[in-house]
């Protein structure tokens, strides 16, 4: 009996350990971690779903932890939840055309009690690995493209206008 009860307990701790969400104490938030591969002056959206496990309203703050990074937007930074509400937040990643390779950063989620005049709280971080790679050119944008285009229809009035003549 003794080691079925054991055996049900690690199961237990083992799924809630590979649960892939970020729980801190008065908050709640999926996915656990996020990869993002984004082509250099592109966008790529993902969602956080933030939720407030408490039995009372909260005050959420949700930002990038690496400063230096201008290029990541978060949809609706501050809000509030009512007490097991959940709200999805979106976050854009918009590099610039001179930004290239890999980053690492943590998009952060702090949560406070409104009603409580001491103003504890508690957080979460979502570690975020963004890689950038130089995005596709487009065909009929590549320079090269435009010439032989052009190029060609020379050739086809040059010739039209000489069987006209003709």
């Amino acid at each position: 009996m003794k080691s079925k009860t054991i055996g049900i307990v690690s199961l237990v701790c083992y799924l809630l350990i590979l649960t892939p969400c970020a729980y801190g104490m008065g908050i709640g938030a999926t996915p656990a971690t996020m990869e993002i591969e984004v082509g250099n002056s592109e966008s790529v959206q993902k969602t956080i779903t933030v939720s407030n496990p408490e039995d009372a309203e909260m005050e959420f703050r949700v930002y990038n932890e690496d400063e230096s990074i201008d290029w990541i937007h978060i949809s609706d930074p501050t809000f509030a939840l009512e007490p097991h509400q959940k709200k999805e937040v979106t976050v854009r990643f918009v590099p610039t055309a001179d930004e290239m390779g890999k980053f690492d950063t943590k998009i952060c989620i702090v949560s406070l009690k409104i009603e409580d005049g001491f103003n504890m709280g508690s957080g979460v971080k979502i570690p975020t690995h963004i890689t950038i790679k130089e995005a596709a050119v487009p065909v009929y944008t590549n320079p090269a493209t435009i010439i032989l285009i052009i190029s060609w229809l020379c050739i086809i009035l040059i010739c039209v206008d000489r069987l006209r003549r003709h």
